[in-house]
């Protein structure tokens, strides 16, 4: 007799027993009275019996659960993980725990628990954008440590480190799909090992971005006092051990752990030698300095729909990556990344069916995460995506693509928007945040170049194709190149745009959620991407952004309409527009608006206005700086930041093209 035969007789034989007690069935048998058992014992609340043993009436509901797993019968009527009425009308005062440990038992391949009413995936979406502070440190990013980590291993406060960094998941107990006990099991540790057995697929960053802690810390003791046995392996120290920690590497933390004082370095060369106390060496797991140094190897991955297909690459969090599509034919694409200097790594794919151009391309920041959506010339579900050749090309030349001017759009009484068009319409190029391209033309048979930094497509006021470049450009008179560009008729033709170049490094703001921005002129052009990405920012949520503008007159301006209404928009942004040529009514010089967050300030940037953006009490503080305008403007700024004794490099960049 098969499997199928067995149940069946089985099923059976139970439904006869069930009849003959008079206890009811799943079919609708007549139930008997609460408080009696099937053999007229007593009778436990909870349709169990007294002694713990099931009733036939569960054995029975138990074997048609597993008839319908077993002959491939999808079991309806109830939610995954969740007991339907007839098995509940039993009793009325069943717990809630009763009804999921007897639903697990009832054929849930996936081990689901039932999630209570309000704990479903969109509810948890909602929590996190509701502006409740999930992680606990109010939005900062803090280190946290093995020994500090170890110690939040409660449901009620429980930490987690997946890959290197902690995620406060207490919030989170209710809504795991797999129940809070199977989430403990990491709790308090590094469960990276155990999440990647157990669902590495599952975009934790994104899930669990608003519980986002800090990176963990790495602690290594080393006791040097063990140096000078002959068994050890360590060399045995200098006698100026002392002098040699106190010259190390600041960014390096060295700690003695002694109690007594610790003496100065003149009296440890003078002293007979002693023991150096064990040393504290701390590094943090996601150092940015680390990770420049393992090289970035994307990982490729598709998706599919009946009417699209999406390529999809994986960099590293905050790799800023560039991408440069080229459209061959309807079956032939290639991709180049752009995540290091002078390397590109280049993917070639013949696609299994005709797909449309232009393709949609998306990057998230945060994750590193590089998704290109085409939309298929007949929708139908793939087999594979085709065939797919990789290479990975050092010291590339710089690349030139040709382009025309599709669109000039006046934006100023000198400046224009320009959407710059590539030949054929064949090519898509996606910049990275903070860097520029360089725009060539051959002017009066002279070859000209220039650096611009493109802007995002919400800046140039108008609808920006997919495949085309916006720039904002201002028409020097001096500047053969500019006014070639921005000239009324006929449109710039043939010029040649490089794939995109430039030292800025995303994940260095990692770090800082109180940013200054210092733009003079056509210097804007960096810092709007910059802003866009920072005020969306999902890790280390921003506290507070200022831009400082500088520039001539209120005529000179660029995208102010566009500026004040993100300034109206998010509290946390700061505008002041700082005008060298024009006075203002006020007597202290300043003209405000929108609730002292849109400034109108007289003048030219000071060691003052450099004094509020380094000085902790003020509202303009920033730990985080970042400059860009005519090279006088940059190196004032860098002097006066210096001669204010904040020239740490780390905390300031300036852009320059």
């Amino acid at each position: 007799m098969n499997l199928c035969g067995w149940l069946k007789t089985f099923k059976r034989k139970g439904k006869n027993a069930i009849r003959a007690s008079g206890t009811a069935d799943e079919d609708g048998a007549e139930m008997a009275p609460a408080g009696e058992s099937e053999s007229g014992g007593e009778r436990s609340t909870s349709g169990k019996r007294a002694n713990g043993g099931r009733t036939i009436g569960g054995w029975g509901r138990k074997i048609k659960s597993v008839t319908k797993l077993a002959t491939g019968e999808r079991i309806s009527g109830q939610r995954e993980g969740t007991p339907n009425a007839k098995e509940t009308h039993s009793s009325a005062n069943d717990t809630a725990e009763d009804a999921v440990v007897e639903c697990a038992d009832e054929g849930n391949p996936r081990n689901k628990t039932a999630l209570k009413p309000g704990h479903s995936l969109m509810d948890w979406i909602r929590l996190g954008n509701s502006g409740t502070d999930l992680s606990g440190t109010g939005g900062r990013v803090v280190p946290v440590t093995h020994a500090e980590l170890a110690k939040h291993d409660r449901p009620e406060d429980a930490w987690m480190a997946i890959r290197g960094k902690v995620y406060n998941v207490t919030r989170y107990m209710n809504f795991h799909p797999g129940g809070s006990d199977e989430l403990m099991r990491g709790a308090g540790k590094d469960a990276t090992r155990l999440f990647e057995e157990v669902h590495a697929w599952v975009n934790y960053e994104s899930l669990l971005a608003k519980c986002y802690i800090g990176p963990l810390r790495n602690t290594v003791t080393i006791n040097l006092a063990d140096s000078g046995n002959p068994n050890s392996k360590l060399p045995p120290p200098p006698p100026s051990w002392t002098a040699k920690a106190s010259k190390s590497d600041p960014s390096t933390n060295v700690t003695a752990t002694n109690s007594s004082p610790t003496p100065s370095v003149k009296d440890t060369l003078d002293a007979a030698p002693i023991s150096p106390p064990p040393l504290s060496i701390v590094s943090s797991a996601s150092d940015d300095s680390l990770k420049l140094s393992v090289p970035i190897v994307p990982r490729f991955d598709w998706i599919q729909k009946t009417s699209e297909l999406t390529l999809i690459f994986y960099t590293r969090s905050l790799a800023n990556p560039g991408v440069m599509v080229e459209y061959v034919d309807h079956l032939e694409v290639t991709v180049n990344i752009l995540v290091e200097s002078s390397v590109q790594h280049r993917y070639r794919f013949h696609l299994a069916n005709n797909v449309r151009w232009p393709c949609t391309a998306r990057t998230s920041l945060e994750s590193g995460k590089i998704e290109l959506m085409f939309h298929k010339l007949c929708p139908a579900l793939w087999t594979s995506y085709g065939q797919m050749t990789y290479e990975r090309r050092e010291n590339c030349e710089l690349q030139l693509h040709e382009y025309d001017v599709a669109t000039r759009i006046e934006i100023t009484h000198d400046s224009c928007a320009l959407l710059l068009r590539p030949k054929n319409n064949s090519l898509l190029q996606v910049t990275p945040v903070g860097y520029h391209v360089s725009v060539s033309a051959s002017i009066e048979g002279e070859y000209v170049s220039r650096s611009y930094t493109p802007v995002p497509a919400s800046c140039v006021g108008t609808d920006c194709p997919e495949t085309f470049v916006p720039l904002l450009v201002k028409s020097y008179p001096d500047g053969c190149l500019s006014k070639h560009l921005t000239r009324p008729v006929p449109l710039g033709t043939s010029l040649q745009v490089s794939q995109p170049s430039g030292n800025f490094l995303l994940s260095k703001l990692r770090h800082h959620n109180r940013f200054a921005l210092l733009a003079a002129g056509s210097g804007l052009t960096p810092m709007l991407a910059l802003l866009h990405y920072l005020l969306e920012r999902n890790s280390n949520r921003i506290e507070h952004i200022c831009l400082l503008y500088f520039n001539k007159t209120e005529a000179d301006i660029w995208c102010r309409e566009m500026l004040e209404n993100l300034c109206k928009k998010d509290k946390r942004f700061t505008l002041r527009h700082y005008l060298s040529e024009v006075e203002l009514p006020d007597r202290d010089g300043t003209t405000t608006s929108d609730e002292n967050r849109s400034t109108f300030v007289h003048g030219r940037v000071t060691p003052d206005i450099i004094r509020q953006l380094t000085t902790k009490d003020s509202p303009l503080y920033a730990t985080y700086r970042c400059l860009c305008g005519p090279k006088p403007f940059n190196e004032l700024c860098q002097q006066y930041f210096q001669q204010l004794g904040d020239d740490n490099p780390k905390h300031l960049h300036c852009f320059q093209g």
